[in-house]
């Protein structure tokens, strides 16, 4: 069953708040960072990979970020999405 847009967004401002949460996800955002700046030249298959993690840990905060406005907009103007 899926989640109404106001418990999606309850759910993502508690992550978002989790200093547990926030911090598992800068450490591994500074993992990636490392392996980007320790690789060497014929390391392109890490690189790829730690771009790839990066790109997906910001997705996350773009996902929870986005449900947070969601609800925000959607008690603005009234209605939700059937």
């Amino acid at each position: 069953m899926a989640l109404d847009y106001k418990q999606r967004a309850q759910r993502a401002r508690r992550l978002l708040a989790n200093e547990d949460f926030k911090a598992v996800l800068e450490d591994l955002r500074e993992r990636q960072k490392d392996t980007f700046a320790m690789s060497g030249a014929e390391d392109m298959d890490k690189r790829e990979n730690a771009h790839a993690i990066l790109r997906a840990i910001n997705e996350i905060g773009y996902l929870l970020r986005a449900d947070v406005d969601a609800e925000l907009l959607i008690d603005k103007k009234g209605s939700a999405p059937l």
